[in-house]
Order: structure tokens, then sequence, then C-alpha cells
């Protein structure tokens, strides 16, 4: 039973290793100081689909599952507060508590092939963005619209 588990897992890391990153996805504070995420894409056409999925870190606990299928010009953004009728919640509740770090994932469509990375957060990192400033991947960097986009590029070569 043991190397099952042992030999399934592996299958797994093996699988999600060979995923193409085909884009970035950030914690971003809102023009209208909402918590939000940011999602951009190497591919000069939106994805079908967008989903973004937030969990507790350490427990690997979800929090919310969100998808889309509107994407703009290299650019999606998901406000956590007042998602939109472009984002319907799948699952969860994506309310965030101070102390918690969360994982932030997102792919289009099924993920399978490629996704669009991850990044840790916090409530208190998150709260010291500025509207419209998207945290960066090294402490107290962040990023515009525009920075974010070519960093995503940049990754994609």
């Amino acid at each position: 039973m043991l190397v099952v588990a042992t030999a399934s897992t592996l299958v797994a890391v093996l699988t999600a290793c060979s995923q193409r990153e085909g884009g970035a996805v950030r914690v971003m504070r809102s023009q209208d100081d909402a918590p939000s995420v940011a999602v951009t894409w190497c591919d000069d056409s939106p994805p079908r689909q967008i989903t973004v999925f937030i969990e507790e870190k350490e427990s690997e606990k979800l929090v919310a599952k969100f998808t889309t299928t509107k994407g703009g010009d290299h650019f999606a953004t998901l406000n956590l507060k007042s998602p939109g009728s472009d984002w319907t919640l799948l699952s969860g509740d994506p309310r965030l508590t101070p102390g918690i770090t969360y994982r932030l994932m997102a792919w289009p469509g099924s993920g399978k092939e490629i996704n669009f990375g991850q990044s840790s957060f916090t409530l208190e990192k998150l709260n010291e963005l500025k509207p419209g400033q998207i945290a960066g991947g090294y402490p107290g960097e962040t990023l515009t619209e525009s920075q974010f986009v070519d960093y995503a590029r940049s990754i994609c070569g």
C-alpha cells in the first residue's frame, strides 16, 4: 500500500513538473481598493476558460475556486469582494483571514498541459499594496499591469 501511495505521489509530481508555464498569477489591490487576483498569459489570444484556486498554504485547505470565460488583452482580474458576473464561484468562500498564508494558483481550461503558476501571500501583505499594484515575486516588490504582462512574457520565452 505504501509503495502504491509513493508511486502515485511521484506520478503526480512528475505530471505537475511537465506542465508548461503559460503565464502568471499574483495578488493585487484593485483600483477600488479591493483584494483581487491578477492573471496574465503569454498567448496572443485569451484562453477560453480561466480557473483561479485559493487555498490555505500550510493545510492545503480550499478557500475558494473561481472560473471565467472572459479574458481581456493578456490580463484578467478577479475582485474577491465583488467578482462580478464574469466570474463564477465554483466552491468555497473567498473571505480572507489575517495571519494565514494563502497559495494562489491559476490555469487555462483543464490545466492539464499548461498553468499560470502560483504564488503565496498573506492578507497583511495584500493590505500593504496601493490601489492598482500587483505583488511581485520578491518581498516588497510591486508591479503595474504592463510590468506584470511583460514579466509573464519573459518567463514563457
